[in-house]
């Protein structure tokens, strides 16, 4: 299990859609995959969104270019977050819709 979901909702749900479809178990691990990748995203996101704060708060002059980064941190993130919805939407959700939340 990834150090990202460890703890987490997923981190549960994971072992739990192996056992119920274990021919689906490439799909799950690429989810399971992704969401070490898609924390490091969330962490710039965070880190660049607290800097950019900290400048507009102190009226810092360059707070544009901050605003800037922010803008590039999202838009690497975005399409790899998209695809991950993506996938969960078509791995985990009719899995889900035809068997019951495996941790109801």
């Amino acid at each position: 299990m990834s150090t990202a979901t460890t703890g987490s909702r997923a981190g549960h749900y994971f072992p739990a859609l192996r056992q119920l479809e274990p021919r689906i178990a490439a799909g799950i691990d690429l989810l399971d995959r992704d969401h070490d990748a898609i924390h490091a995203h969330i962490q710039a996101m965070v880190e660049t969104g607290r800097t950019l704060h900290e400048v507009v708060v102190a009226g810092a002059a360059d707070a544009g270019d901050h605003v800037h980064g922010l803008a590039d941190v999202l838009d690497l993130a975005a399409p790899q977050l998209a695809r991950h919805l993506d996938d969960e939407e078509d791995i985990v959700i009719p899995l889900i819709a035809l068997r019951g939340d495996p941790l109801g």
